[in-house]
């Protein structure tokens, strides 16, 4: 049963948390428009409508970026109010543990964090596509090169000179269609495709080539148009060239066990493991860096600073270990979980360091 105490506490800690959320994406989403207030002037007339547009589906992506920095920063406002007025010092003296007066702002975290999840694991694979093609209209480069795909379910391997993102087409295909054995059954190359819907490409300028027992079977068939099944659709073409926050983790292990010699897919899957519980661990270092020390909790932009410091220090040591872990001096495993079990330990010695 939520006691008062804890109603007063969640009344300080739940507006910041909603504050502190509208500033953070407020001043990121001014930043990124001002790196690419150019690409917008260059849109014209369409600048406004077409920045909406992508604004609006990246919202998602940077509610996934900055949860965890938004948890702490509240906790952080919320914390310094209550000890400037002595509230905390009161709460103590009348016997509760500060494990137990953050109790309510661990609760609300964790249910935020779980929410945060289903929006990095629901919401954000469900919008990629559509995401990835507004930013490629708006900003980017619209070619990717040098594609390699598989369709295990159908046997067939793609190879695409050219895909282009906007058009959805391809350009210079190779397609190798193999047996349950993995023995070839068949060659198809084609100038180009254009995807059409309904696990159908058009393929164009079509010439193929059969084989049984590994040995062409001869004549070589040439068209001018094929309709072309498989599983093999548009997103598949730049999956690996999307960013990782836009892959969910089941999508994130598919990749891994698809190329197990890039060791890049397994240190982003392990990493994404950790991210229900890192707004939890930047409040349990956060925190005694607060409330441990008397001119950090009396002094509103101290303890701010001390804050981003902490955050700023996770984030350092993430990025370390992720590109330990992609250039392969580092376990997957290791390189995913160091830094929470490191910031883990220094936040329980931290407060037993303050007696909580």
């Amino acid at each position: 049963m939520i006691s008062r105490l804890d109603k007063y506490i969640l009344f300080n800690y739940i507006p910041a948390l909603f504050v502190c959320a509208f500033v953070l994406i407020g001043v990121y989403l001014v930043v990124d428009l001002f790196q690419k207030f150019d690409d917008l002037l260059a849109l014209g007339d369409r600048a406004l409508f077409m920045a909406f547009n992508y604004y609006a589906l990246f919202l998602p992506v940077m509610i996934a970026k900055l949860f965890p920095p938004i948890v702490l920063i509240a906790a952080g406002f919320s914390l310094i109010r209550l000890a400037k007025n002595n509230e905390i010092m009161a709460m103590q003296a009348a016997g509760l543990s500060l494990y137990r007066i953050l109790l309510p702002i661990f609760v609300v975290a964790t249910l935020f964090s779980f929410m945060a999840l289903a929006n990095q694991e629901l919401l954000l694979p469900a919008l990629a596509d559509k995401l990835e093609r507004t930013r490629t209209i708006t900003f980017d480069e619209s070619e990717i090169k040098d594609i390699f795909v598989e369709d295990q379910d159908n046997g067939l391997v793609f190879r695409v000179a050219r895909y282009d993102i906007v058009d959805e087409t391809m350009k210079g295909i190779f397609i190798l269609g193999m047996d349950k054995e993995e023995k070839k059954m068949f060659t198809l190359s084609a100038k180009e495709g254009k995807w059409i819907g309904k696990d159908t490409w058009y393929l164009s300028d079509v010439t193929r080539h059969n084989y049984k027992e590994r040995n062409w079977v001869p004549p070589v068939i040439i068209e001018k148009g094929l309709f072309f099944k498989t599983n093999v659709r548009p997103e598949d073409m730049r999956r690996e060239e999307r960013d990782p926050t836009l892959i969910s983790m089941m999508g994130l292990l598919d990749l891994s066990q698809k190329q197990p010699e890039n060791p890049k897919y397994p240190v982003f899957f392990y990493s994404r493991m950790t991210y229900p519980f890192v707004s939890l661990v930047f409040l349990l270092l956060g925190t005694p860096f607060i409330l441990g020390f008397e001119t950090l909790k009396r002094n509103l932009f101290l303890g701010i600073s001390a804050i981003l410091c902490v955050i700023g220090a996770f984030f350092v040591v993430t990025v370390f270990c992720t590109n330990l872990g992609v250039t392969g001096y580092l376990h997957p495993i290791l390189a995913g979980w160091t830094p929470l079990l490191l910031f883990i330990l220094g936040g329980l010695l931290l407060f037993d360091w303050m007696g909580a």
